[in-house]
């Protein structure tokens, strides 16, 4: 028995001139290009949506060295595969190909790291995720990283129109103006998703290709949401600032599309995050009442988890905003850019091995719970920086109460010269 070998698999590009999109990176004398095309040495991680060309590249890369092609899957293979790998090919380098290597673990990509310092396996890593916060320093410091764009309409139709003519045979006539431009749209960037389309509505009614009949078949399929793609981000980024605006119905929506279409965890992240963003100080109580209800909707699952996260996204809207976190962020990231040149007290540093203090005077110059109050009236600012102040609250109620006892330390520890 022979198995049918998908359109999109038939279509899968073979050497570099048949990728499409990519062309800042691919084009004609464009980095990545040339990496490939002089054959140099070096591990990839390639991020983006999928249906966008990454793992096609790894094989063409394969081909090019003249590299045997070894694939590995992060979220089901394990360590024994990669051990089998490296068996298979012991006296010669090879390209592993790791899909999803977001998903992989901390100690199997500490496996890899020897194999990627001696060449012996020249990695291409795809991933849907941002390889910054999934990807391990030690691996990525190996690796230059390219982010693919979801591909053009445009990029689509070109292979659909290949498809067409020199796999399923179709002549102009039987290919109705805009069809092909109407399956590009509908697959919203990924070319697998379009191939796929194009396959079924053929399979469907093999003489000739209609608008009415890919109309038919793309209106009962979701092509829209893809939590693994561009679109993912745009809704969490549309929940999120629904949040921060206060509109309660507009981020319920987004909230039930991304429950919706199955991403608990990405919500579950979000709602430990920005409430200690979005609200801080104008509402302590609530922050821990929205971060509570996150993670019992981690623990429940859904569909029981929907509670306590619409629970958490109304009180979100509903609490009073502060903001004033990342305004003493900012205050904060521009003086602590060069810290030696504001050297701190010599008393303030650390008193807690031998001579610290005949060798830098180490320990508090007074102890604060021997003046009154239990509040020692000195300098802890470095220098340069003495008496100046970071937070400034924001007009809500409990911040302002909050500020008055901010600033009555503040002034008796300063003095009343540092009302700034």
């Amino acid at each position: 028995m022979s198995f049918r070998t998908p359109l999109a698999d038939k279509m899968r590009p073979q050497t570099l001139n048949d990728m499409v999109g990519q062309q800042d990176f691919l084009g004609k004398g464009k980095p990545l290009r040339r990496i490939i095309e002089q054959k140099v040495n070096i591990s990839l991680i390639l991020w983006g949506p999928p249906g966008t060309g990454k793992s096609s590249l790894a094989q063409i890369i394969a081909k090019q060295f003249d590299y045997p092609l070894a694939k590995f899957n992060a979220s089901i293979d394990n360590k024994a595969k990669l051990d089998q790998f490296i068996k298979t090919y012991p006296y010669q380098p090879f390209v592993l190909l790791i899909d999803e290597i977001h998903r992989m673990t901390k100690n199997l990509q500490d496996f890899l790291l020897p194999y990627l310092e001696n060449g012996h396996i020249l990695l291409v890593g795809a991933t849907t995720e941002n390889p910054i916060m999934s990807i391990v320093p030690a691996v990525r410091s190996r690796c230059q990283i390219f982010e693919f764009k979801a591909l053009s309409d445009q990029d689509i139709e070109i292979v659909l129109k290949r498809a067409t003519t020199e796999v399923l045979k179709l002549k102009d006539e039987q290919i109705e103006t805009d069809a092909l431009k109407l399956i590009a749209i509908a697959a919203d960037g990924d070319l697998r998703v379009a191939l796929n389309i194009l396959e079924t509505v053929h399979a469907i009614n093999p003489e000739e290709l209609t608008v009415q009949d890919v109309k038919n078949f793309a209106k009962g399929q979701n092509f829209s949401y893809d939590k693994k793609a561009t679109k993912h981000y745009d809704y969490l980024a549309a929940y999120s600032d629904s949040m921060a605006g206060s509109d309660t119905d507009a981020a319920l929506y987004y909230l039930a599309v991304l429950l919706k279409n199955g991403d608990l965890p990405s919500v579950v992240r979000r709602l430990r995050e920005i409430p200690y963003t979005y609200i801080g100080l104008a509402n302590p109580q609530q922050v821990t009442q929205i971060v509570t209800a996150a993670n019992q909707a981690e623990k429940v699952g859904m569909p029981k988890a929907k509670y306590p996260l619409i629970f958490a996204t109304m009180l979100m809207c509903i609490s009073p905003k502060s903001g004033s976190f990342d305004e003493v962020w900012d205050k904060l990231d521009k003086d602590t850019e060069h810290p030696s040149q504001h050297p701190m007290p010599r008393g303030l540093r650390d008193m807690h091995y031998k001579h610290s203090e005949e060798i830098t005077g180490g320990g508090l110059i007074k102890s604060p719970f021997a003046e009154p109050h239990q509040i020692a009236k000195q300098n802890y600012m470095p220098q340069g920086l003495e008496g100046k102040r970071y937070y400034y609250p924001k007009d809500n109620a409990n911040e302002k109460r909050l500020s008055e006892q901010y600033l009555k330390l503040h002034r008796y520890i300063y003095g009343e010269d540092y009302k700034n």
